[in-house]
């Protein structure tokens, strides 16, 4: 265990089994053994389910050598999966005995990146043909958080660190709204008092000691709400345009809140509705980073995507984050009857003075 595990994954199509064991282990592997990897195939290892076992290798790789002579549509579909890791891989293509190339035959979005030629009754030549590209990536791998493919050069990004609308609810849910719903509106057992004191910034009211936050009573809790609120617009949730609105509008209606758990405290806002009643509410700054994703994406392709596809991008994650929150809310009414009518979520929300 003192040495570090280093894995080369060797696929291509298995019809012809010992085609792919000459190019791992009569091709690859005397090039990689003064590296310290292990070469494997697809029929290494265990028996059993074989695409559990191809996932497996692929995860695991470190690099991957894909033969894609033939567009073969295995090769195809396990090397778009390992695309979307970003790790380092060599694409190989033998030529045919047709009067094409086999550039000409292959798909135009794997034609694009570089990949070899090669030609498995010659292996010298095909080791010849690799070891530069191989050596070059080998030193690489320990400078670059990923490489580029199709995918990661669209997304910027492996798939993996790419935040979707999904991805951050999974995170506020269980961070934020879990931790924070029902316990808002539970009441200790030995007295009436709430499990967890809510402060308001209303610095007109507080003492010197209190940083300008009042503590809410009993009676101002009972009808106290929660309101989650989606924006129109993925920046509107960003720190610096909420402190903008809070700068620039005297009439913004949103001020400081804190609810103190004993485990951490949560920073929200409130506003008073016009009965007069405390609502607390939250803008989920977390959708910041998708924003950013989106719009590092853009700058990059804006040249080639209509700016109405990225708005419909925006939409989509806004609504989905949304309905998860619907889901979400949901789920706590059956099975926290008493949160009814206290917890909303506002779709499209945007400031207007």
């Amino acid at each position: 265990m003192d040495e570090v595990i280093k894995r080369c994954f060797v696929i291509g199509p298995m019809k012809d089994i010992n085609r792919l064991n000459t190019l791992a282990n009569k091709v690859i592997l005397p090039l990689l053994q003064p590296y310290g990897f292990r070469v494997i195939t697809p029929d290494t290892g265990e028996t059993g389910a074989i695409m559990n076992q191809v996932l497996l290798n692929l995860e695991q790789a470190d690099i991957l050598i894909a033969d894609i002579t033939g567009n073969n549509p295995n090769v195809m579909y396990e090397l778009g999966i390992y695309h979307s890791f970003g790790k380092p891989y060599i694409a190989v293509s033998e030529m045919l005995d047709t009067e094409n190339t086999s550039r000409e035959m292959t798909p135009f979005d794997i034609a694009a990146f570089r990949y070899l030629t090669i030609n498995l009754n010659d292996v010298e030549f095909s080791k010849r043909a690799i070891e530069p590209l191989l050596t070059n990536t080998i030193e690489k791998m320990d400078e670059r958080d990923w490489f580029e493919n199709p995918v990661t050069v669209f997304y910027n990004s492996p798939v993996a660190e790419i935040p979707t609308a999904i991805g951050l609810f999974k995170n506020y849910c269980k961070n934020f709204l879990e931790q924070l719903l029902p316990d808002l509106y539970s009441r200790q057992e030995e007295s009436s008092d709430y499990l967890y004191p809510v402060y308001v910034y209303a610095p007109e009211n507080s003492s010197a000691d209190t940083e300008g936050f009042v503590k809410l009573t009993n009676a101002e809790r009972k009808n106290l709400s929660f309101e989650l609120l989606i924006p129109k617009h993925m920046y509107m949730v960003e720190h610096s345009y909420i402190k903008s609105l809070k700068d620039d509008n005297p009439s913004f209606p949103y001020a400081k809140a804190r609810v103190i758990k004993k485990s951490r405290p949560f920073y929200l806002h409130y506003r008073k509705a016009e009965t007069g009643d405390y609502v607390l509410a939250d803008f989920p700054t977390v959708l910041a980073t998708l924003n950013e994703s989106i719009a590092a994406r853009r700058r990059m392709f804006e040249k080639k995507i209509e700016a109405l596809e990225w708005k419909i991008l925006e939409r989509q994650e806004l609504e989905r984050f949304a309905r998860k929150c619907e889901l979400f809310k949901s789920r706590m009414v059956s099975m926290h009857p008493h949160v009814n009518n206290k917890f909303n979520v506002v779709w499209n929300w945007k400031f207007e003075s």
